[in-house]
């Protein structure tokens, strides 16, 4: 019983921590992919206003003259969406909102703690390795 115990701590002071390297590698991508998202809907926001002017229309044209001559006609009043400043140029508006990114692992366990940190790991190794030298060890014969 002692030698499978030391044997399945030996094998998890292995694999716990390339599974946190695994983890890590994960929340890179995942963070990677997030900004390309953000990078692609500003893209695409930029092409959709690039069709419009393209083809513009009279509310496009108005949306222009607004936005860079300062002009508002007198029966509007300039919106100004909450926390946002009142002169806002037009293509800040076009910006897409940042979105923060978030990171949805689960925390690490103790036993995932233990194996990654280089000390510890260490006192884990040579416990197992203690625990598989006495279990290989021959029972003695009661006399």
């Amino acid at each position: 019983m002692i030698f499978i115990a030391g044997i399945t701590v030996l094998v998890a002071a292995v694999l716990l921590p390339a599974q946190a390297d695994l983890r890590a590698t994960r929340v890179e991508r995942d963070r990677t992919l997030h900004t390309e998202r953000l990078g692609e809907r500003r893209i695409e926001r930029y092409r959709a206003f690039l069709n419009e002017l393209a083809n513009p229309d009279e509310q496009t044209v108005q949306l222009l003259a607004m936005s860079q001559l300062g002009q508002i006609p007198g029966d509007r009043a300039a919106l100004v969406a909450p926390g946002e400043r009142g002169d806002m140029m037009l293509l800040e508006s076009i910006e897409p909102r940042p979105e923060p990114f978030v990171d949805t692992q689960r925390p690490l366990t103790r036993l995932e703690r233990i194996t990654i940190h280089q000390r510890s790991r260490l006192w884990l190794v040579a416990g197992a390795l203690v625990a598989v030298l006495y279990g290989l060890m021959p029972a003695t014969k009661p006399s």
